[in-house]
């Protein structure tokens, strides 16, 4: 299929001290049957393991981006996130809500 069928997705993950739901919430995305997506993981200066838990999946997964900033509030580093995405559509997750399998599907 030609990739107009197959728009990138951005998905905008703000997160502050999130380090216990990220790797659910990545571990979703991965799972998705829609495959053509980015994830920007914006760290709003988080004193846990959010770093950490990120920068493992960075590793893991080309398409998983890791962004910090100091802390701000959700809307600057979800605005962060926007900023850097190079999808077409830029959904914003949350940490704590998991993505079923087929939530990406156009």
């Amino acid at each position: 299929m030609e990739k107009k069928d197959h728009p990138l997705v951005s998905v905008v993950i703000p997160c502050y001290n999130q380090a216990i739901y990220l790797s659910e919430a990545l571990d979703s995305l991965l799972q998705q049957t829609y495959q053509n997506w980015e994830a920007i993981v914006v760290n709003d200066g988080s004193p846990d393991d959010t770093e950490n838990v990120a920068l493992g999946y960075v590793e893991k997964d080309k398409r998983i981006k890791y962004l910090c900033e100091e802390n701000a509030g959700p809307s600057s580093a979800r605005n962060m996130g926007i900023k850097y995405a190079k999808g077409e559509f830029i959904p914003v997750s949350y940490t704590h809500l998991r993505a079923h399998e087929t939530e990406a599907d156009l």
